[in-house]
This record gives structure tokens, C-alpha cells and sequence, in this order.
């Protein structure tokens, strides 16, 4: 059984962790270097923390089958908010403009679905199901329609890892011919040919005799 207390201290050690995130931004400003993406998940968490502390005066007043229905959905919240302050830390700088390389290294150890853009947009579906009408009902519509943006934005967001992002990749071992063609038109390589009516295309090669 979810206690009452328990669950505001969920709510706010929640609070605390997406402060602490932003707090570790607006310290460096609007400092170069940095991935798009981290402004715009940036600029969403103070509503995120809005909705938050709407929550925790709310917290006290629900049934005990509400605050069981809520524990998943706040545990949720937390894990994807700790992440997203564990890359800020380690990310964000006011001095240098190497944010990509730390934000790279930072993903190989939570790996690449911990994206910026995807854990907002997760913490922001967390904080519309909190906010919901069936659970504590504690958004207005106003708000509602904010989160609901927010979360569209970050889905349609481009990645926030560049190298996952247009362009073509070409590989080539061996001595030969490699042509790499993003495009339409003719390709000929060696002895290949190819027809090519949109898209990129990629050739290997070993060794030409």
C-alpha cells in the first residue's frame, strides 16, 4: 500500500532532481556549442515542474487505489529525470563548445535511447498521465495543451546525435573502386552499373583484378 507520505516524497524528490537539471543549464546560458535539443528540452521543464508541485498539494487528498495507480507512473518519471540530470552534468559547460563529444561518450554508457529529446518526452507523458482527469486531475487545460505540444515536439525532434542524421555512409576495404551516391541517376562503378531513382546507394569492394 502506497502511504500518502511516500507518495509526496516521490513527487518531490522528482522535483528536486528535474530542479537540479535545470539549474546545471541556465548556469552556462545560452553557451555555444550545445545541441539544439538541449534548449528545447530546457525550455519544457519548468512547466514539467509546474504540473510537479501541483501534484504534491494534491498528493494528500487521493484514494489509496489513486496513489497505487500513480507509484508506476511517478517510479517512471524519476528514472527518466535522473538520466536526463546525469547527461547535464556531464554535458553542460559555459566555457567550451565540445558539447557533442561529451554528449556522445555520455550516451555509451546509458546508451542511445537515453537521448535528451527521448527521455523529455518521455518525463512529459509521465507528467500527462499524472495530470489526467481519471488520476489527480491537476493540469489546466491551458497546461494540457502545453504538455501535449511538448510532447509532439520532442517526437518529431530531429536526433539529437548528428552522425544518426541524413547524409550516407560509405565503407570500402581493399584496393578498387567505391562509390558512395545519395540521389537519382546512373551509377557506374568497375564493372557495375545501377539505375538509381531516389535514395543512397552503397558499393564494396575487395580487390579489382
Amino acid at each position: 500500500m502506497a502511504e500518502a507520505g511516500f507518495i509526496i516524497g516521490l513527487i518531490s524528490g522528482v522535483i528536486s532532481i528535474i530542479e537540479a537539471a535545470k539549474t546545471v543549464y541556465d548556469a552556462a546560458g545560452d553557451a555555444k556549442g550545445q545541441p539544439e535539443a538541449f534548449r528545447q528540452v530546457a525550455a519544457r521543464l519548468p512547466l514539467v515542474i509546474e504540473i510537479l508541485r501541483n501534484a504534491e498539494a494534491a498528493a494528500p487528498e487521493l484514494d489509496e487505489t489513486k496513489r497505487e495507480a500513480i507509484e508506476p507512473i511517478l517510479k517512471s518519471c524519476k528514472a527518466k529525470a535522473e538520466k536526463l540530470q546525469e547527461i547535464f552534468q556531464k554535458v553542460v559547460r559555459k566555457d567550451d563548445d565540445k558539447w557533442f563529444d561529451r554528449y556522445k561518450k555520455a550516451l555509451r554508457t546509458l546508451g542511445k535511447g537515453d537521448k535528451v529529446e527521448c527521455l523529455m518526452e518521455g518525463i512529459q507523458r509521465d507528467t500527462q498521465l499524472l495530470a489526467s482527469e481519471k488520476l489527480m486531475g491537476i493540469a489546466t487545460e491551458a497546461q494540457v495543451k502545453r504538455l501535449e505540444e511538448g510532447i509532439k515536439e520532442m517526437k518529431e525532434m530531429p536526433s539529437s546525435l548528428q552522425e544518426e542524421t541524413g547524409g550516407f555512409n560509405q565503407n570500402h576495404s581493399g584496393s578498387g573502386d567505391n562509390i558512395a551516391h545519395g540521389g537519382s541517376g546512373n551509377i557506374y562503378a568497375g564493372d557495375s552499373h545501377h539505375n538509381q531513382p531516389g535514395g543512397d546507394v552503397q558499393y564494396h569492394y575487395g580487390s579489382k583484378e
